[in-house]
């Protein structure tokens, strides 16, 4: 309906048949507004009775979660299942993202990244060139194409967008730190490297110094098989557990956090797991 110029509209339901609501509808718990019948009215205008404006905005969409992603790859048709699990180990372990309540948040380091590969190297970077690649490598394997005329045709396109990225790509300049090199008196500058960021001398490669940041050492509590201490530690990617600080002299270890207590079972240290506290070994299982 048009009024001044602005247009309205009514959204809802028209009941043509009440079937067993006519027993339940006090009982249905819906949303769904029942539009009146107009036909009453015998008239196209209508009068409102009040108006209430509302605001809404176009949410953005959900960010990934690496299943989502996952299946996203799926059915674009690019990636294997073997590289699955290296795809998103490398988002993670370089930077690319973080990982707040299981959903992938890019950072700093992601963004700028792909908006470089975007500006110099969009017409090989893409979801279309991605599976046309895969396809070809179906093809290999199965004897229809040869690898070689793949590879030169790829390698020669590839070539051109290297040459004009190192020419052209804007080179951004890495934050000093205002301390100096202690080996060549150069500045010390922060770097980012496949593990993080890291401070070095920013006369590379003639000077290779790089600094050993202290490790913060976080306690938990004495070790039940030593004289050490039950200290956080991360694996290479990334994941934390925690094991004695006598490494490798003694290689106790334990996935979840221990509490200090014994079980009274088995006497392994309690561990914090999924918010209660059970034995590391046992099935023993602490009361609340």
């Amino acid at each position: 309906m048009e009024n001044n110029g602005y247009q309205f509209k009514a959204t809802g339901s028209v009941l043509i048949f009440d079937g067993y609501l006519k027993v339940y509808a006090e009982y249905e718990n819906q949303e769904d507004k029942i539009l009146p019948s107009f036909e009453k009215y015998h008239s196209d205008i209508l009068v409102s009775k009040s108006i209430e404006p509302s605001q809404h905005f176009t949410k953005p969409p959900a960010r990934y979660t690496e299943a989502k992603l996952i299946k996203e790859m799926e059915e674009l048709g690019i990636g294997r299942p073997s590289t699955y699990t290296t795809t998103m180990d490398t988002l993670k372990l370089r930077g690319y993202v973080s990982v707040i309540e299981k959903k992938f948040h890019p950072t700093e380091q992601g963004i700028i990244t792909t908006d470089k590969l975007q500006e110099f190297f969009s017409n090989i970077i893409n979801v279309e060139y991605t599976a046309h690649m895969e396809a070809d490598l179906d093809k290999i394997s199965e004897g229809k194409i040869e690898s070689t005329k793949v590879l030169k045709e790829f390698y020669n396109e590839f070539d051109d967008l290297i040459k004009t990225a190192f020419n052209d790509m804007e080179k951004i300049a890495p934050e000093e730190t205002g301390e100096l090199c202690p080996e060549c008196d150069h500045p010390l500058v922060i770097r980012t490297g496949k593990y993080g960021k890291f401070v070095a001398c920013s006369n590379y490669p003639e000077c290779k110094y790089i600094k050993k940041e202290e490790k913060k050492v976080i306690e938990v509590c004495n070790c039940p098989k030593c004289d050490g201490k039950i200290v956080e530690k991360k694996t290479k990617k990334g994941r934390i557990f925690y094991g004695c600080s006598n490494y490798p002299k003694c290689n106790y270890a334990v996935w979840d956090k221990p509490t200090g207590e014994k079980c009274l079972e088995c006497g392994e240290l309690l561990v914090i797991k999924k918010d209660k506290i059970k034995c590391s070994k046992c099935e023993y299982e602490k009361a609340k």
